[in-house]
């Protein structure tokens, strides 16, 4: 069983956010209002957010179209590699390219296949997708129009709202080679598995 676009209309409801459905291109185009970036069609800050069932409801794709357009950048090759270095902070939603019209999109998609999401989870993709393109907006569009690519602001902004570290510290070349030394002297990894086991780790 597949989730099916009542339910998924039933679960947008349930999170309260402004939408509007369409069971002819089985989507739900949900509003939400954004921080930075500014839409460029009537520019208002906020964003739609595409959320859409495929696969017969074995998949679910949350969409922004739409995002920018490359070829109004002077510098496209910064630009590109702003989003990657955003993709590479996020969890959930992804930069992507349509190289055919230069179109730029954030996307998630979630395999469903025999599951139903919750309306929480659901809530947290949506949450997540709009905040990667209202957070990263000014340092993307920046490096398109400057060349010049700095994170260090939202990087901040994001460590204050959360001081967990988002992603783990690569580690020193000694951190590396004591890591090796260990897992030798402990007779492999499954000897160094055993032995954590043993003590309870």
């Amino acid at each position: 069983m597949a989730m099916t676009f009542a339910e998924l209309v039933g679960r947008i409801a349930e999170i309260g956010c402004d939408f509007r459905a369409s069971r002819e291109h089985s989507e739900v185009v949900v509003a939400v209002p954004t921080e930075h970036y500014i839409d460029p069609h009537d520019g208002e800050k906020s964003l739609l957010l595409h959320v859409m069932l495929q696969e017969e409801g074995r998949m679910l794709r949350i969409c922004v179209p739409e995002v920018y357009a490359v070829t109004e950048f002077a510098n496209r090759g910064a630009m590109c590699e702003a989003m990657l270095a955003a993709n590479w902070r996020v969890r959930v939603a992804s930069y992507v390219l349509d190289e055919s019209d230069s179109e730029v999109r954030v996307v998630c998609d979630s395999p469903l296949e025999d599951g139903v999401l919750t309306s929480n989870q659901l809530s947290r993709m949506l949450t997540l997708v709009a905040w990667t393109v209202d957070q990263f907006d000014p340092v993307i569009r920046a490096a398109g129009a400057t060349g010049t690519i700095d994170f260090k602001q939202v990087d901040d902004r994001v460590l204050k709202k959360s001081p967990d570290p988002r992603r783990r510290k690569a580690r020193s070349k000694r951190e590396r080679r004591e890591l090796a030394d260990l897992i030798k002297a402990a007779g492999g990894v499954e000897g160094l598995r055993k032995l954590l086991e043993e003590h309870g780790l």
